[in-house]
């Protein structure tokens, strides 16, 4: 009998449990799912953190085509090699969903160009996250909150 119990306690404080955590927790997950709703702060290339040769030369050679829309721009930082296997450079890689932009896309953010070689387990749908080349940089992107960024395709310029 003390078994018994036991048991009906136990799933007693599980069923307890869920029912009291579920609310919390749809709460939590809608606050942090990108909603594309509310203020829409503009991205725009900090020129502290780039090298301003390096970003415009690869740059200069496209030019903007179609716009894909709006995405929620975040950052990342740390050395290594990227999903593509090409190593991990500044003003140059970001991190997308595949299903929403291939493998070596070229989109411009802002005016610098970026190429699609990376992949990241939080990265989904109209989302790219930036590489910087340090964490503070990275981390300065979204300090102020959610950041968006209207991207476009990067045509190569016909000569």
């Amino acid at each position: 009998m003390l078994k018994i119990g036991k048991e009906k306690l136990s799933l007693f404080f599980a069923l307890a449990f869920m029912l009291f955590s579920f609310p919390i927790t749809s709460l939590a997950e809608g606050q942090s799912a990108p909603q594309g709703k509310g203020e829409i702060i503009e991205y725009d290339l900090n020129p502290e953190s780039t090298t301003a040769n390096e970003a415009s030369s690869e740059s200069q050679g496209y030019t903007k085509g179609a716009s894909l829309g709006t995405f929620q721009l975040v950052g990342y930082s740390g050395d290594g090699m990227t999903y593509s296997g090409a190593p991990t450079k500044a003003n140059h890689t970001v991190a997308a969903d595949l299903k929403v932009l291939p493998l070596g896309t070229k989109i411009f953010i802002g005016d610098t160009v970026y190429t699609v070689e990376d992949i990241g387990s939080g990265v989904k749908g109209k989302m790219v996250d930036i590489y910087f080349s340090t964490m503070e940089e990275a981390r300065a992107l979204t300090r102020s909150g959610r950041v968006y960024s209207e991207v476009y395709v990067a045509v190569p310029k016909s000569e």
